[in-house]
Order: C-alpha cells, then sequence, then structure tokens
C-alpha cells in the first residue's frame, strides 16, 4: 500500500510568503470584502484571519505551492459535502464553510515568485482550542462522539485528491524509520523504533482488510474548539488541510494519541474518547485490536516530524516555535505507553466499547 507521490516535498517547501498588505488586496478584489488581517502559524500554508468593519470573520487560507491542486480542490469540495450533510441530517457538527468569490468560484489562483497558490476564503469558527486547556474524561469522551459524527458526515465523499501523500498519514508511518536518524536523545530513538515495529508486526498486515473513508486526520487539540476554556462541549473542528482516504480507525487512533493524562494510568483518557466514538460508530474488532499501535505510530510521527523539520529549519521556524513545547510531551506519552502490555491495552479497548454497546 505505497504512495507513488513524495510525502515530504509539502512538508519540506517553504510555505507561501504574502504579505499583509498583499493578503488584504486579494481578499478586497476578489471576494469584495474591507478587511484588517492577522497572519496565523500555520506548517505548510500561509493563513490569514481577517476581520471586517461590522465584525465578520474570516480565513484567508494560501496553499503551499508544492500541493497539488487536485488535492486543494479535495479539500474545497469537502467543505462543500460536509456543509450540504449537516443541512440535511441536522449533524451536530461545525466546520467553515467556503466562500464563494464575486466570480461565484470556490477558489483563485495567485501566482508570485514564479509559483503558483491556490487560495480560498473560509468562515472562521468562535471558540477556545482544547490544546489550551487540561484535558478530561468528559472531554475526551464528548471529542470522540464528535469525531465519530464528522467521520459519519465524510463517509460517503469520494474525490480523486483524496490520496495525498504525507507524513503524518499513518498508513506512512513505516517511513518514520529512515528520519528517526534525527533524534537525539538514544532512549527516544529507541522507545520510537520500538514503536514502529510493534506497528510492522501487528498493525500494517491489517491495513488491506480494513473500512476506508475520507478522515480528517488531525484531530488534534489544536484544531478542536469549546466554547469557553472550562467548557467539555465541543463546539467547532478547523483544519482540513491533512484530511485523505485511511482505515477509518487511524481517525480514532490520531485523536487518542493527543488523550494524554497529566499523571494516573496513561489510557483512562483514550478509553473516554473511543467510549465516545463508539456511542456514534461502533468500532470492529480488529480496529480495536490494532488501535494501541496505531496510537504509538502517530506518536512516532510527532516526535520524529518534529526533530527532522528542526533539522532543516531552524529554531526560528514558526512553526516549530508553536509545536516544540506541546510536541515535547509526545516524547514521555510514548514512553509511558510503550511500558504497557498490548494485551491489557486491548483488553482496556475491548471493554469499553462492548460497555457502551450494552448501554445502547
Amino acid at each position: 500500500m505505497t504512495i507513488e507521490a513524495d510525502p515530504l516535498a509539502a512538508i519540506a517547501e517553504v510555505t507561501p510568503a504574502f504579505s499583509d498588505e498583499k493578503a488584504i488586496e486579494i481578499v478586497r478584489d476578489v471576494y469584495g470584502l474591507s478587511v484588517t488581517v492577522e497572519s496565523l502559524v500555520s506548517e505548510r500554508d500561509q493563513n490569514f484571519q481577517l476581520r471586517t468593519p461590522s465584525g465578520e470573520q474570516f480565513v484567508l487560507k494560501i496553499a503551499n505551492a508544492a500541493e497539488d491542486p487536485a488535492v486543494t480542490d479535495f479539500q474545497i469540495e469537502a467543505l462543500l459535502h460536509i456543509e450540504r450533510y449537516v443541512e440535511a441530517h441536522s449533524t451536530p457538527i461545525n466546520a467553515p464553510t467556503v466562500l464563494q468569490t464575486l466570480a461565484g468560484e470556490s477558489h483563485v489562483i495567485l501566482s508570485a515568485a514564479d509559483q503558483t497558490h491556490v487560495a480560498r476564503v473560509v468562515s472562521y469558527i468562535a471558540g477556545v482550542p482544547v490544546g489550551n486547556r487540561t484535558p478530561s474524561p468528559r472531554l475526551s469522551r464528548n471529542q470522540g462522539t464528535y469525531l465519530a459524527n464528522l467521520g459519519r458526515a465524510l463517509a460517503e465523499f469520494k474525490h480523486v485528491g483524496c490520496h495525498q501523500a504525507l507524513l503524518w498519514d499513518i498508513q506512512q508511518a513505516l517511513q518514520l524509520r529512515d528520519l528517526a536518524k534525527h533524534i537525539p536523545q538514544a532512549a527516544v530513538h529507541a522507545d520510537v523504533i520500538a514503536a514502529l515495529n510493534d506497528f510492522e508486526r501487528f498493525a500494517w498486515p491489517k491495513f488491506g482488510s480494513l473500512r476506508r473513508q475520507v478522515v480528517h486526520s488531525d484531530f488534534n487539540p489544536d484544531n478542536i474548539l469549546v466554547d469557553s476554556a472550562s467548557s467539555d462541549e465541543v463546539v467547532g473542528v478547523i483544519d482540513f488541510g491533512d484530511m485523505l482516504e485511511a482505515p477509518l480507525i487511524a481517525d480514532v487512533a490520531i485523536a487518542a494519541s493527543y488523550a494524554r493524562p497529566d499523571e494516573g494510568d496513561p489510557l483512562t483518557l483514550i478509553a473516554e474518547l473511543v467510549a465516545g466514538y463508539a456511542s456514534v460508530t461502533p468500532l470492529l474488532q480488529d480496529e480495536i485490536d490494532i488501535l494501541f499501535e496505531l496510537v504509538k505510530a502517530r506518536l512516532c510521527a510527532s516526535i520524529v516530524l518534529l526533530y527532522w523539520r528542526a533539522s532543516f529549519r531552524g529554531p526560528n521556524d514558526p512553526y516549530l516555535e508553536k509545536i516544540m513545547a506541546g510536541e515535547s510531551f509526545s516524547e514521555h506519552f510514548l514512553s509511558r505507553l510503550n511500558s504497557i502490555p498490548r494485551d491489557h491495552a486491548i483488553q482496556v479497548f475491548r471493554q469499553v466499547h462492548a460497555s457502551v454497546l450494552r448501554a445502547n
């Protein structure tokens, strides 16, 4: 199961560098909006938060030149699909909506420095990122429920651009071995290699038979919004840039990799997230039985790609500065998970899943 495009290309490419003034001009000429702008940190694209004099807010997203236009169109069409699905089914999902240009288009083509970029404007979703607060069991369960509803909204969505190649994709996890050499600490390197070996032994052989669909693929605390710093109620999800077709359980594993309690049993919050997800979309036994390996594989990606990126971007990279503190905890959490017997983790996930099904 390989993807021929280079999964490093978009991450390694320098992000677009349009000025604030140029962003204001684009939005005025293409969308007819008078706005002020504020730059937002992004891994590989360039994003601006927009504010109109009346208080409306939007986000201008300028895609990396290395991104296949089919992938950009895939992301736009997915948001349009979700909007239609929510209207038809009254699904409790709040995702960005796409704003049409004055010409009635969903995007605009921009040129700069002999490169071409696809840009679009989407609605801004107000809320507090989950990453700004301490996780709780109730919040973890609500996140699982929200993710399952989002998965249902995307279940029937098909697009030629759904096979984008990113090393964040769990389907690419074994390629992380070649980049693990950038990890300076021997103990962390050993933890990563051990987790990837478990992934190859237990999870990878089952990938060909797993349920597959388009998934968000980046349900992390910075992309999940609650309505206040003390709330456990999820009010929105943002950033569909890593979306792709993958095993459905990969979406659960990615979210679960961020369910990291500060102390106590490291499986507690993951179990709550699984319970929330299963209350909407029950998991299959093969999916439950490889969840532990998939969670660790995602942690490996967080660790490896951080050090790999630092090796060529340097310490002044805004994206690196943003994630450095948070992702350093990935190393500790992976070490804690590696100390748990695989059979015990499977038993925990099976039991919480069975309990949810009995309750329903």
